[in-house]
């Protein structure tokens, strides 16, 4: 009897295909379809399904694709011991069913399940079988006219080959997988297009669960071919894709089995990228979803490393021990081995490399068991740094070497790079031949640090940097110093400060007239209306330096190496004009530049205008810089997390309110900050005439240092100074600024439009913000003004020479403004404008994202923008002037507020200071710290007297010299009478970032 399908209608008219000659199974029921029709079943056999009742047999399928259910289910909760034993069973089902296509289903799964267990060999087999068997079941199906059968099969040979995309992912070979990716596409498109009923609904795909699918598979495609960025965007479309057909009761199981493939593959890619509390929050959400089951061990793992870096050691140990003894009896042999390699690294950091390398040892035996070559390339670079970590040199070579040759046959470049790095950290612990470990660590750094701008999120870019590029980094600097290459390491040091900013010239532009935009298809981009609430996917971000040159008779060494890098570790080098790193030299005048970088150590170099192939560098020890932030954090009115405005002032009065107290620190901020040499050369230059012009760029760490105060030591200390022991080290009370005039240096890769016209000032004046009390933290920062009070004399003043803008007929309608917002802002810079002032709020209105630090002008909530409106008011961010229409901001400008020239403390410098010398701005005057209102001094106005003094500076021939020039004769008052109203509090923050002579103007 022939049960289960109907029979073909007519018999096989052709002779018995070699393929089948001998097969112990290929096809549905086809020995019982050659007695059907009464052929010889001998090249058969005969299996008992051949004498089953309809019955019996529909019986046996149904009990087969419910044991197949549950095998699905322990392989989801990853019970692999359970969901082998499930297969198992089902396959002997399939044997006495003579079903071809169901042993494709159990094995096609069982390929599945060993992937996600870490079992690459027999996931590998598992696969190949599966296709090979299908090409026979082919060759059965024709001969035979079984033609539903292939139909049947075509799931499984789905299943089998999205296993070996991702093998191939694994293996690095990103054109296999990609011609696998697409040949599931087309075959799926031919199914589509098919007849109806040709195909049984699941293998149509009708909700886009296969394709999501294959998106997921596609983003490890992403991060193999070095896109972590655009894998991760994907994954977070695909998991909003899911979510959108979660409720759907035919896909409810499979889509709740992607929804933790996205997320975990999330987690992964936010980990590599430093979003540790994002990746957390994946992995709890995954670890309470699987609550009980073995799948939950395998996130408890991932999440122990943050209890071991909160400092529960002992109980992150236990933890992974606990959760591989689940997973072991599991049978999940790959997590077992990812937990023996998580505790080997935290016994490593703890400094036992014997157990460590126990635990390496453990999980390499499960991996080459497993046949997983990624991990055992990650075994040799463990064990390579437990040898190390002992002085057993040739191991850590043999296991290094061994690593590259994997990472480099590989073809994953990152892998590369990664393992490149282990074997320089190698060769510099063990100190011989050092030129060869700067051969091949050069462009390591290099690399590394231009791979985090192929990150779309911030907070990736930041944390890969203090990750991974880094400590490349701070490994490079330490070698160039043993090494005595100054001009290499003063190289680095401004390739470091050179990064730049993109302006969003390629994105749509923000409408910011107040008119909403029409909102367009979602294929051409987001609404701009939408913009208000997505800050995360801005499509302004931070880009590679371009081309530096290092003087005009001399390129950088760095540009070899450079191309070297991008050649080894596949990052692209666009061509880009060659930008100058100095300013221009002035005539009779001594020009000193100074950077700084951080690099676990912060290292500074400089070199003068009129010498620029003659480098000094210096490092400054991690411990000096501490102490210098913490004693400016301390004196600086910039409030602290949780402090009050006013309890920051009357700290920082506290500090800087007496001659002694400020004195002490301009000295112990010079002492750790200035070398020696520097030191000499300036007191030098003002001694041979004109006071020379020293040009600075801080780095992240040092940001808030007001130069200009730093006292000069006359003699450096020969032991360490305990406190109170730093006066030995001087002779007078000279400051920095008493031999030069002191400004900022823009990063040199800042891209830069050309300035507005010059014509009227434009004046923006303590705005009024909307749902804000003028006594509130976003209240007056002027206080009550009245035709008596100087600034507006001084506005009266201006108003009496020319015209100003907005237009107003006396000083006292230039303050407290309802309208000054981005539409008035819009409509002032669309005409020609010689200077902008700005005096009101300035804040960072989301986390380190450098691009969401913003001034507060009179803007409404409902007006576009890129930040999240604070009750009824909107800020105007750095990313709403870079992809805003607005015209070019004035040549000269002043944005005073609360730390407005904090762009340089953020992980990514680009904030309103930066983006207005992107807009166009030459000269920007700033502040490095939160001002002071003139309610902390009754009976002064400081904040006027300030105010007044950069418009009147901006408005001369030298802005730099006359704001110079005006803190000097604070600082005379300072020395004469040390009063809290003449505090440096209140003066000595102001700074100017000058680019008006540095030869900076491109679009990018």
């Amino acid at each position: 009897m022939l049960a289960g399908m109907p029979p073909p209608l007519s018999p096989p008219d052709r002779p018995l295909p070699g393929e089948l000659a001998g097969a112990s199974s290929h096809g549905y029921n086809c020995r019982c379809v050659a007695v059907h029709f009464g052929l010889d079943p001998a090249p058969y056999g005969v299996l008992p399904a051949c004498s089953f009742t309809e019955a019996e047999y529909q019986g046996l399928l149904a009990e087969a694709l419910e044991i197949q259910r549950t095998a699905k289910q322990l392989a989801a909760a990853r019970d692999i011991a359970g969901a082998h034993r499930e297969y198992g069973r089902m396959r002997q089902l399939a044997h006495r069913l003579d079903r071809t296509d169901l042993e494709l289903a159990a094995v096609s799964d069982l390929a599945t399940v060993c992937y996600s267990a870490g079992d690459l060999r027999n996931a590998r087999r598992c696969a190949e079988t599966v296709l090979t068997a299908f090409r026979v079941g082919v060759a059965a199906v024709v001969h035979f006219g079984q033609y539903a059968e292939i139909r049947m099969m075509e799931g499984s040979r789905e299943v089998a080959e999205r296993v070996l995309i991702s093998l191939s992912t694994e293996e690095g070979d990103v054109t296999r997988a990609r011609e696998l990716i697409a040949g599931q596409r087309h075959r799926a498109a031919l199914r589509k297009a098919a007849e109806p009923g040709q195909y049984p609904r699941e293998l149509l795909d009708p909700h886009g669960a296969d394709e999501l699918t294959l998106r997921i598979l596609e983003a490890r495609v992403r991060v193999a071919a070095g896109d972590p960025a655009g894998a991760l965007a994907a994954l977070e479309d695909i998991l909003t894709s899911l979510e959108a057909i979660a409720g759907v009761e035919e896909v409810r199981e499979q889509v709740a089995s992607l929804q933790a493939m996205a997320r975990a593959e999330r987690a992964g890619l936010r980990q590599a990228g430093g979003e540790d509390a994002a990746a957390r929050a994946d992995l709890v959400r995954l670890d309470a979803q699987h609550d009980g089951r073995p799948a939950a061990a395998k996130f408890a793992v991932d999440l122990a490393a943050d209890r071991a870096l909160a400092g529960d050691f002992p109980g992150a140990v236990a933890a992974i021990v606990a959760a591989r003894d689940e997973l072991t009896a599991a049978g999940a042999t790959g997590d077992v081995a990812e937990a023996s390699h998580a505790l080997g690294s935290l016994l490593l950091l703890a400094g036992d490399a014997r157990q460590a390398r126990a635990q390496f040892e453990h999980a390499g035996a499960l991996w080459k068991a497993n046949g997983d070559a990624p991990g055992l390339r990650r075994l040799d670079v463990a064990l390579a740094r437990c040898a190390a970590a002992e002085g057993d040199w040739a191991a850590a070579e043999e296991h290094v070497t061994r690593a590259r040759e994997s990472a480099r046959a590989s073809g994953i470049r990152q892998q590369r790079l990664h393992t490149d790095f282990a074997a320089a950290e190698i060769g510099f612990a063990r100190g011989e031949d050092l030129p060869a470990v700067l051969d091949l660590l050069l462009p390591v750094a290099l690399a590394a640090a231009d791979y985090r701008f192929e990150f779309a999120s911030p907070r990736a870019r930041t944390a890969w940097a203090r990750d991974v590029a880094g400590p490349a980094t701070e490994l490079l600097m330490a070698l160039l110093a043993r090494l005595k290459e100054p001009r290499l390491a003063a190289e680095l040091i401004e390739r470091t400060c050179a990064v730049g900013a993109y302006t969003g010239a390629d994105a749509p532009a923000l409408d910011l007239t107040g008119t909403l935009p029409t909102p367009e298809p979602p294929a051409a981009g987001l609404p701009l209306a939408a913009l208000g609430a997505v800050t995360a996917s801005l499509p302004l971000r931070l880009a590679p330096p371009p081309a530096l040159r290092w003087s005009p008779g001399s390129p950088m060494r760095l540009d070899r190496w450079l191309r070297i890098a991008a050649e080894r570790y596949g990052l692209p080098r666009p061509e880009t004009e060659t930008v100058a790193t100095w300013p221009a030299a002035e005539a009779g005048r001594e020009t000193f530049v100074l950077r700084y970088a951080d690099a676990g150590h912060t290292y500074l170099s400089w070199r003068t205008a009129d010498d620029l192939d003659t480098v000094h560098t210096h490092p400054v020890d991690a411990a000096l810089i501490a102490t210098a932030r913490e004693l400016l954090a301390g004196a600086s009115p910039t409030p602290r997390e949780g402090e009050s405005v006013g309890d920051a002032v009357r700290r920082a009065l506290d500090a800087l309110g007496g001659f002694a107290g400020e004195q002490r620190l301009a000295r112990i901020l010079a002492l750790n900050l200035l070398p020696a040499d520097l030191v000499a050369r300036l007191r030098d230059a003002a001694a041979s005439g004109r006071r020379p012009l020293l040009r600075v760029q801080p780095s992240p760490s040092l940001a808030a240092v007001p130069w200009g105060l730093l006292a000069l030591p006359d003699r450096r200390p020969d032991h360490v100074l305990e406190p109170g022991e730093e006066g030995a080290c001087f002779d007078g009370d000279d400051r920095v600024l008493d031999v030069a005039d002191v400004s900022l240096l823009a990063p040199a890769g800042i891209p830069r439009r050309p300035p507005s016209d010059a014509g009227p000032p434009v004046y923006l004046l303590d705005p009024r913000i909307p749902g804000q009390s003028a006594f509130g933290d976003l209240g007056s920062v002027l206080g009550k003004q009245n035709p008596a009070s100087p600034l507006i004399r001084h506005l009266d003043a201006q108003l009496a020479t020319g015209p100003v803008r907005p237009s107003a007929t006396r000083g006292l309608d230039l303050v407290r403004r309802t309208d000054t917002d981005r539409r008035l802002l819009v409509r002032l810079l669309a005409e020609p404008c010689s200077r902008l002032v700005f005096v009101g709020h300035v804040s960072r209105v989301r986390d380190e994202h450098g691009a969401q630090t913003a001034l507060h002008l009179s803007c409404p909530a409902e007006l576009p923008g890129t930040a999240e409106p604070i009750g009824a008011h909107r800020p105007f961010t750095a990313a709403d002037l870079a992809l805003s229409e607005v015209a070019a901001m004035p040549a000269r400008v002043a944005l005073i507020g609360c730390a407005s020239a904090g762009d340089f403390g953020l992980a990514e410098p680009f904030g309103v200071l930066l983006a207005a010398v992107a807009a166009g701005a030459r000269l920007v005057a700033a502040t490095v710290w939160a001002l002071p209102t003139s309610a902390a001094v009754p009976g002064a106005d400081p904040m006027a007297e300030l105010v007044i003094a950069v418009d009147t500076a901006l408005a001369g021939d030298d802005p730099v010299t006359e704001l110079c020039a005006w803190q000097r004769g604070r600082l005379a008052r300072w020395r004469e009478r040390p009063e809290p109203a003449r505090s440096p509090v209140f003066w000595a923050a102001l700074t100017c970032l000058d680019a008006s002579d540095d030869g900076q103007t491109r679009v990018r």
